[in-house]
């Protein structure tokens, strides 16, 4: 009686392991959002994220921190799924500068440009990891931001445009982690660190 049941058992409990398997560790399913504004992407449609393809994230890094085995950065204009602190879930976004690369921040509003389109925009670098990143009048804000949004290390832009942290004044500041300019709506960007990243966004029949 045994045997039989063992017969029938062990097949299901082999391939529930294997669908565990290739949800956590390989490939994750996402639904792109009707209102999905990601250029080349189409909402309301069914997509596939590569969790492997920029180094896997240990899942259930709430119980024990952020992991990651491999390391592998997006290219320019790759689809990406991605997460950020305080919000649920994976979001849907193309990849348009690297660390080390610049792009440009409009000083009266505050805002990333994909180019030099206002006569306020002010270059900026993206950081990257171990880098050294000198301070600004134009940068110090939104460096202090990725400081401490992502590196756990309260910043603040002073008056003079250098950092306040820890009590003293920083003219250049090493980075932890690589960072990457991405657009989430057109002329909607964001940086985000390589500790956001998910996986490579695929969807059958649209431009990856």
């Amino acid at each position: 009686m045994m045997k039989p049941l063992r017969r029938l058992l062990l097949p299901l409990l082999t391939a529930t392991v294997l669908l565990l398997v290739v949800r956590y560790v390989l490939v994750a399913h996402m639904w792109l959002p009707a209102d999905t504004r990601v250029p080349g992407l189409q909402g309301g449609r069914h997509a596939w994220v590569s969790l492997t393809y920029y180094g896997w994230r240990l899942p259930f890094s709430s119980l024990w921190g952020y992991h990651r085995w491999g390391y592998r950065q997006p290219a320019e204009h790759e689809a990406i799924a991605f997460t950020m602190p305080g919000t649920q879930g994976m979001h849907a976004a193309r990849c348009r500068a690297l660390p080390g690369q610049q792009v440009w921040v409009d000083t009266l509003r505050r805002i990333v440009l994909p180019a030099r389109t206002s006569p306020d925009a002010c270059p900026i670098t993206l950081p990257s990891r171990g880098a050294y990143v000198a301070v600004t009048p134009w940068n110090a804000s939104l460096l202090a931001h990725l400081l401490t949004t992502h590196e756990q290390r309260p910043a603040t832009a002073a008056p003079d445009g250098t950092l306040l942290m820890h009590g003293r004044r920083w003219r250049g500041i090493v980075f932890n982690r690589d960072y990457y300019w991405i657009e989430t709506a057109p002329d909607h960007y964001a940086i985000i660190p390589h500790d956001a990243l998910m996986g490579r966004l695929f969807v059958r029949g649209q431009e990856q």
